[in-house]
């Protein structure tokens, strides 16, 4: 007999910054959850190119599931990567919110609205989580403020209150917490969740009147989060009222936008076969006419200060500064043709400039988010 396993739903990762617009470094792995659940379920969880897919064994009619888990089950993946460094690096992650250090990635589906259409999947867009913390964590901030005296809260994705943790006694703890400055200028609070679910909590700090709230921040609380490599979480959800969970294959898609930067170039005249302060020659940088083809367009690369600069030197040798005039995306297949040039006579002293390595350090100046490439000439 012929075991038949049918597609419960396909999930593809996308990224502008690869020039076929498929992700290759970007992973899905079930939690350890999941992993049982499928177990349990009878299911599948594999991965095919940029596509993870979920497979559930069918009964003898072929369609309806040999388990049935039910309506109302939840799904979660983590997001990983093993060159972490080069995606953040490519990457646009700003939502209404910037995106800092330390923050998580949170995807979901929308049960209500899923498509079996494998040409207009449902694309998953992520929001910002702040931190993310091992279900045991000490809670440790401070104020800008002169409070010395805080009350604590944390509340689930339903907006219920929890207790943080048990008392001498094994009681739960108060959901509302008195906190006091420590001589450190500190606030701290443990809290201790192993007896409830993993997932989206938001911890709020309020006045000693809890009247006013000083600080809030939604986080993400999960064991398996805090690793090396995870950048996010993706939670695909089926409930009763849609009816989707053993229905047509649904088809979702995460889909990230490549980084916009500023380029600037530092041509260091470390040879000095160039004499910078001859006011009859200067230097320039040139793009291609066509930008160098798609998304690229052609920039113009502005001198900034003086030649040689007045204040920027590297390694002690004269340096020429030029900054693009728009931002030049991130991208897979480099822009070719950016050349260095010698006025007046024209003479071409670096034919292809290179472009910024995909793990450069990037740097925020003026609200300009730039990528530097050094040039020894």
């Amino acid at each position: 007999m012929t075991t038949k396993y049918n597609r419960l739903f396909s999930l593809s990762i996308m990224h502008e910054y690869f020039k076929n617009g498929v992700n290759k470094t970007l992973v899905l792995k079930p939690d350890n959850r999941t992993r049982t659940l499928l177990r349990n379920g009878q299911m599948l969880f594999k991965t095919l190119g940029n596509n993870a897919i979920v497979l559930f064994k069918a009964d003898s009619d072929k369609t309806s599931p040999f388990i049935d888990l039910g309506e109302d089950v939840g799904l979660r993946f983590y997001l990983t990567s093993e060159r972490s460094d080069e995606f953040f690096n490519t990457t646009k992650l700003d939502t209404t919110e910037k995106y800092v250090v330390g923050n998580k990635l949170y995807f979901t589906n929308d049960p209500g609205n899923a498509s079996s259409d494998p040409g207009t999947p449902e694309v998953l867009t992520h929001n910002l989580i702040d931190k993310a913390f091992a279900r045991l964590f000490t809670y440790t901030f401070s104020l800008n403020t002169t409070h010395t005296k805080t009350k604590f809260k944390m509340t689930d994705s339903e907006g219920n209150l929890v207790s943080v943790g048990k008392d001498a006694d094994g009681n739960d703890l108060p959901t509302t917490l008195n906190l006091t400055r420590d001589d450190s200028k500190q606030f701290q609070q443990q809290v201790d969740i192993r007896n409830k679910a993993t997932g989206i909590y938001t911890i709020t700090i309020t006045n000693d009147a809890d009247a006013i709230t000083l600080k809030e921040e939604t986080v993400l609380i999960d064991d398996g989060a805090i690793q090396q490599g995870v950048l996010g979480i993706v939670d695909i959800k089926y409930n009763t009222p849609t009816g989707h969970m053993y229905g047509a294959t649904e088809y979702y898609q995460l889909k990230f936008e490549r980084k916009m930067a500023f380029w600037k170039y530092l041509v260091v005249n470390k040879t000095q076969s160039i004499d910078l302060s001859d006011p009859a020659t200067n230097l320039s940088i040139e793009d291609s006419p066509t930008g160098g083809g798609p998304p690229y367009i052609n920039v113009n690369f502005d001198l900034e200060g003086t030649e040689p600069h007045p204040d920027i030197k590297v390694k002690g040798f004269d340096t020429v500064v030029f900054k693009s005039s728009d931002a030049i995306p991130s991208y897979e297949e480099p822009k070719l043709n950016v050349k260095l040039v010698l006025k007046p006579s024209d003479k071409v002293v670096v034919e292809h400039l290179s472009n910024p390595p995909v793990n450069t350090v990037e740097k925020e100046n003026g609200g300009d988010l730039e990528k530097e490439i050094f040039v020894f000439i």
